[in-house]
């Protein structure tokens, strides 16, 4: 019987091969749409979740509010956080906390790289993240000072083929680490990729011991594990009582309250864009739309084989007729037509899997994410498979098998087929609802691009073009760097191809991490928090930065150095001056020193223009140990290979055992749209397939 069913099946679609070729093209690129697009929004609901305790891990953040109300949300804790609660809280099952600041890695003259994910980590942390480690003892541990562990990239990159246990790792040309263990690297799917995690202890050789009591601080990502059972809202109650008695009367002084907060580490990506991120996550509303388009796409796909299943019902009417005459039940034609639905839809899934592996490397690279693994592998691929599988010959087949199966055996012959009135309104609304559909996907998709577009051109109130920007040495002597960036900056300008160059922490485009509450007009207890940016005194020329009110930094002004600040309008607004003129010349204090405000710079986009204005407060950026960030220079736009070889080998001679880092500027600063972008790209991409 089944043999039969198949054979008919088989000798029908071949009968109707443009018909067949059509139904199958048609659910082949559904299929292909919809289970591309499930495997990113899988990819990105799949963030931190492959840790053996990833549910039960949670990240500590706090949040500081003024008594106006503006809150300053860090997803980073203060230092003193987790050592208290390692004392006070015996339903912490285990805590520890890791720093991250931007470094120069040495083993040798040829072995010199600036790392990013270098880590001070206490050794708790290997408790809570459970790593691959392929070299070394991990439980010999890292809580012993001067010793690391590196990942399996960097020990390629600095060791070849060599064995790193043993090995030495200068930072800066200040701290030696011997590495201890090798770990194999975090994967992308991941909110925080450490590449190197040094011994916490030698944090305080850094920023010094006392940095251990600061409640001021932040920049301490801590993680815990609770005991199976604890009560969360006792526990946010004991958390906000720490608050209280450790630093409640500071608080109450500056007006602020301070609220730390436990965060699922499983919903950072997705939910979590607070200052301080170690990296920029996922939307989830982008995420869950893409998902309803995935829907959108299949769904369209199967009511367009519906449709035309039906459409083609009256030229199998005779068929029907002749079978049911002959004997044929009802349930036995159902079956027949089922076995074509099946047949059809599963030449269209083989298809439509063999068409994903082939533009899988192009979706990867459009999507940026590292779609590399075998997905036969995946558990998770096989279960999609099986329900689009089967809900797809389910809802497409259902409706065409009970129409055909339906037909009466003598008007069938007599080829005297009437549909129902209900059959009728069935094929129209299938008709109206996939135009809807295709309409709104044609109108989100305008506003999607309309919305990209309206971010990319967008004045940003400040000049990048032909603004490259390298590196800050890390390696230096602190006495002299003051002396030499000047020589340095004297001898760029020379090049006729370089028309100006300036010191700055943050380039456009960078999280500004420099972040100080404890200022407040002076003689008031109005503190709130501000974004500090280091600059000299040609960071406005360099930009373009204008002003509303006020001066720049001058060298005819001896004062400026130490005791003069320039706010940006939201800062002004920020601290309560009713406008830019009303703040020149108003006193603050700043941690209990007193600065006058000389200017203020009308606001600028420091990052993507989908986000807010951020209250900046600018200091003169003094010279000595606090040399850092970047050195922005503006160029020509002739030259441009030559002029930075000029620059490097400058550098080079300046600044010896440095690696030299170079970006350009707009570069750096466009790639915030790359989410933007690709969210437009694809959903672009796979609504036109869902319209066509």
């Amino acid at each position: 019987m089944i043999r039969n069913f198949l054979l008919v099946a088989f000798r029908n679609l071949w009968k109707t091969k443009l018909f067949s070729l059509i139904n199958i093209l048609g659910l082949t690129i559904g299929m292909t749409a919809c289970l591309l697009i499930l495997v990113y929004v899988h990819y990105e609901k799949s963030y931190d979740r492959f840790y053996d305790k990833s549910s039960e891990i949670y990240r500590l953040r706090y949040e500081r509010v003024s008594e106006t109300g503006e809150a300053v949300r860090f997803a980073s804790c203060c230092p003193p956080a987790a050592p208290r609660i390692r004392e006070q809280f015996p339903e912490v099952e285990i805590v520890a906390r890791c720093f991250t600041r931007q470094a120069t890695f040495t083993y040798d003259d040829e072995h010199k790289f600036i790392e990013d994910n270098n880590y001070f980590v206490e050794q708790e942390f290997f408790d809570i993240f459970n790593l691959e480690f392929i070299a070394g003892d991990p439980k010999k541990g890292i809580s012993e000072a001067n010793t690391c562990y590196i990942s399996e990239s960097i020990a390629l990159k600095y060791f070849g083929d060599q064995n790193p246990i043993g090995k030495t790792l200068s930072r800066d040309n200040k701290l030696n680490f011997k590495v201890n263990g090798v770990f194999k690297d975090f994967a992308e799917n991941t909110h925080m990729k450490i590449d190197i995690a040094l011994s916490y202890p030698n944090l305080w050789d850094v920023y010094g011991k006392e940095i251990e009591n600061s409640w001021g601080d932040s920049g301490f990502y801590t993680f815990f594990i609770l005991i199976p059972g604890t009560d969360m809202e006792a526990f946010k109650v004991k958390l906000a009582n720490l608050v209280e008695t450790e630093f409640g009367e500071a608080l109450r002084h500056y007006k602020l309250t301070c609220e730390l907060i436990p965060q699922k580490l499983t919903d950072i990506h997705l939910n979590s864009n607070f200052q301080q991120e170690l990296k920029v996550n996922g939307d989830k509303q982008t995420v869950n739309f893409l998902f309803i388009i995935a829907l959108f796409i299949i769904i369209i796909a199967w009511v367009n084989y519906i449709n035309l299943s039906t459409a083609r019902s009256l030229t199998r009417a005779k068929e029907v007729g002749l079978r049911k005459v002959v004997g044929a039940a009802r349930t036995q034609l159902m079956v027949q037509f089922f076995v074509e639905t099946l047949i059809l839809n599963s030449i269209a899934l083989i298809l439509a899997v063999g068409l994903m592996e082939i533009l899988r490397p192009i979706f990867s690279q459009i999507t940026t994410i590292p779609i590399n693994f075998i997905l036969f592998n995946q558990i998770w691929f096989w279960i999609i498979l099986i329900i689009l599988f089967f809900v797809g010959v389910f809802l497409s087949g259902l409706y065409p098998v009970l129409v055909l199966s339906s037909f009466k055996p003598i008007f069938a012959l007599k080829g005297k087929i009437g549909i129902s009135t209900k059959g009728i309104n069935l094929r129209k609304a299938l008709v109206v609802f996939q135009l809807i559909m295709a309409l709104i996907l044609i109108t989100s998709t305008l506003t999607v691009f309309k919305q990209i577009s309206y971010m990319q051109n967008q004045s940003l109130g400040i000049s990048i073009e032909n603004v490259i920007a390298v590196r800050a040495p890390r390696i230096r002597d602190n006495a002299s760097i003051g002396t030499k960036m000047a020589s340095f900056k004297e001898d760029l300008i020379k090049n006729p191809n370089i028309r100006k160059v300036s010191v700055v922490t943050e380039i456009p485009g960078r999280q500004i991490y420099w972040d100080a509450g404890g200022i407040m007009p002076a003689g008031t207890q109005d503190s709130k928090n501000y974004q500090i940016v280091g600059i000299d005194y040609d960071f406005a020329d360099l930009f373009e930065v204008e002003l509303a009110a006020g001066r720049n930094f001058s060298k005819d002004f001896v004062t400026d150095e130490n005791q003069a600040l320039i706010f940006n309008e939201t800062a002004v607004r920020w601290m309560g001056f009713a406008d830019a003129e009303n703040a020149i010349g108003q006193r603050v204090d700043y941690w209990g020193n007193i600065y006058n405000i000389i200017g203020v710079f009308k606001d600028y986009h420091q990052q993507s223009p989908k986000q807010d204005y951020e209250q900046h407060i600018y200091r003169y950026l003094p010279t000595g140990r606090d040399v850092r960030g970047m050195i922005a220079i503006k160029i020509g736009d002739q030259n441009v290979k030559e002029t930075i070889n000029y620059i490097q080998n400058l550098y080079d001679e300046f600044f010896p055992g440095n690696p030299f880092e170079v970006v350009f500027v707009k570069d750096y600063y466009e790639a915030q749209y790359k989410s933007e972008r690709m969210f437009g790209t694809v959903f672009g991409i796979f609504a036109i397939l869902a319209i066509v």
